[in-house]
């Protein structure tokens, strides 16, 4: 069930700083699972189930935003920068969609020809006679269509996996905890943490849970050996015990260590139901639980991979759903184990 529900929330637009398609969505899908549910001043979706108690709260968060490019120049072509961690060398050739005011505008980013090359490094989007309707900041967002690489329709192929699974996870917790909970519990559709994770931090300085557990998606294995890359792709759930972006990274300097409490918590749950679990650290990267962390390091946090994928942030990452239904077996079973937490 939730591979559908991914597969459909992959393709609605959300890039960074405009992700209320995606929040709108998911809305309609928690709305009838939650007590409260709300759209903050910056775009975070905040459902809350309040607690038999609601001394204490936990919060879950998945980031609704995309990578995406935004339109920096038009003249015959579209001229863009990227917004968030892009690979260039993915970029040829792959279909786009503007999110103009006016409406949404099909591109496909320049490909090279068999009779001729354009410089490395200079692309464009190519839009046909469409030009009048795009504008300088308009944001741009890939639109491959998604599709299975399996008969059982588990392993699916899209861009926006990052962090759609999140997302749906979100919901189909929500959907399965029919019972009142005795904490707290927030339901968070976080925005434009592909760009610094700025919905998170603005949900902690309003709101300070008890717990927060960040549900994104991890590294997994592809054909080239990587120590960053060492999940399975079809077992490809655990938690990261710390992560860390060096001074050098195109990002300021971040770290950020996960609770052990949370973790074993995790573990404890997915052992108790025989689903295989993992840990890692990574270097060069962040996610929200990064500035969680940075934000109120007095917050008891950690980041659940609910997924793991292949080929971050390129128009087709990869990743098995199976995962994802695990995941939410895993949360479900630790949330009910935190029913006996005081603090």
């Amino acid at each position: 069930m939730i591979g559908k529900l991914v597969y459909e929330l992959v393709q609605i637009p959300g890039p960074s700083g405009f992700e209320s398609r995606v929040a709108g969505r998911l809305k309609e899908l928690l709305e009838k699972h939650v007590d409260e549910i709300y759209i903050d001043k910056i775009g975070n979706l905040i459902a809350k189930k309040r607690g038999t108690e609601g001394k204490r709260s936990l919060a879950l968060v998945a980031h609704m935003d995309q990578v995406s490019l935004v339109v920096t120049k038009v003249d015959e072509f579209v001229w863009f920068e990227k917004l968030g961690w892009i690979d260039p060398a993915n970029l040829p050739g792959t279909p786009v969609l503007i999110l103009s005011a006016e409406r949404d505008v099909p591109g496909v980013v320049c490909a090279s020809s068999s009779v001729g090359r354009h410089e490395a490094g200079t692309l464009w989007i190519d839009v046909g006679d469409r030009q009048r309707f795009v504008s300088v900041g308009d944001p741009v967002v890939y639109a491959s269509p998604p599709r299975w690489l399996d008969d059982g329709n588990t392993i699916l192929a899209s861009h926006s996996i990052d962090d759609r699974v999140g997302c749906g996870v979100l919901v189909e917790v929500a959907r399965r905890l029919s019972q009142p909970p005795r904490h707290d519990i927030y339901f968070v559709g976080s925005v434009q943490e592909e760009i610094g994770c700025l919905g998170v931090k603005y949900f902690l300085q309003q709101t300070t849970p008890d717990w927060l557990i960040v549900l994104d998606t991890g590294f997994a294995q592809d054909a080239i050996p990587d120590i960053n890359r060492s999940v399975p792709l079809r077992t490809g759930l655990g938690v990261r015990r710390l992560s860390f972006v060096r001074p050098n990274a195109p990002y300021p300097a971040t770290v950020n260590f996960a609770s052990p409490r949370l973790n074993q918590l995790l573990m404890d749950a997915a052992k108790k139901q025989n689903i295989p679990f993992h840990l890692d650290v990574s270097t060069g990267i962040f996610s929200d639980h990064t500035i969680a962390y940075e934000t109120n390091p007095g917050v008891e946090s950690t980041f659940m991979f609910v997924a793991a994928r292949r080929y971050s942030h390129s128009p087709t990452e990869v990743a098995d759903m199976t995962n994802a239904e695990r995941a939410v077996d895993v949360l479900c079973q630790a949330l009910a184990e935190m029913d006996s937490w005081d603090g």
